[in-house]
């Protein structure tokens, strides 16, 4: 299943300030994000489309830059243990990934529609984890690309959750933000259909 979203961009900031979407999926440290999509130079009245899937996959990354396969994370087959010697458990919405084997991994990627959206170490020694959500949130200038964390200092009032749960299509629209002394911050309305 999949939600469509429909950005639309109707503030006057003649900047085009960059849109972020992103989760919070570490455990234990809701300011470490990394951003899933970046949307940059919408301009003024125009939408930029894209579709959220709700389902998960993830990747495997060693100390040299490399990456496994991504591979599907298929729920309801867990716990389960993989041919790289992983044991991947799940306590409702949260899922646990650790070593058992001794294998060059070092780290694993969280993948939504095949691109990062959390990361962590690998050890035999703890277990990695992840909070599977709905929820997603968008800010705008948070200075960032896509696939990099989000430093929590750029972390603004625009600031804005949605989720995405039984949901086949939400539209979003960006206002404010107009130069000059009447300035009003830049917002994001969210509604759903």
């Amino acid at each position: 299943m999949q939600t469509d979203i429909s950005f639309r961009n109707l503030s006057l900031n003649t900047h085009l300030p960059s849109v972020t979407i992103f989760q919070r999926n570490h455990l234990n440290n809701s300011t470490r994000c990394i951003a899933w999509k970046v949307i940059t130079h919408c301009q003024y009245k125009w939408s930029h489309p894209f579709r959220i899937e709700t389902s998960y996959s993830y990747r495997l990354c060693d100390s040299h830059g490399n990456y496994s396969t991504a591979r599907n994370l298929s729920l309801e087959k867990l716990p389960h243990h993989d041919e790289h010697g992983l044991l991947i458990t799940r306590d409702t919405n949260i899922i646990s990934v650790r070593k058992t084997t001794d294998n060059k991994y070092t780290g694993i990627q969280l993948l939504k529609n095949n691109r990062v959206i959390a990361n962590n170490a690998l050890s035999n020694d703890f277990h990695t984890s992840f909070q599977l959500t709905d929820t997603f949130y968008i800010a705008a200038d948070l200075r960032t690309s896509q696939g990099m964390l989000i430093h929590p200092i750029n972390m603004n009032m625009s600031l804005t959750g949605f989720d995405i749960h039984d949901k086949t299509r939400i539209d979003i629209t960006m206002t404010g933000g107009q130069p000059g002394a009447e300035s009003s911050p830049l917002t994001f309305q969210i509604s759903a259909i």
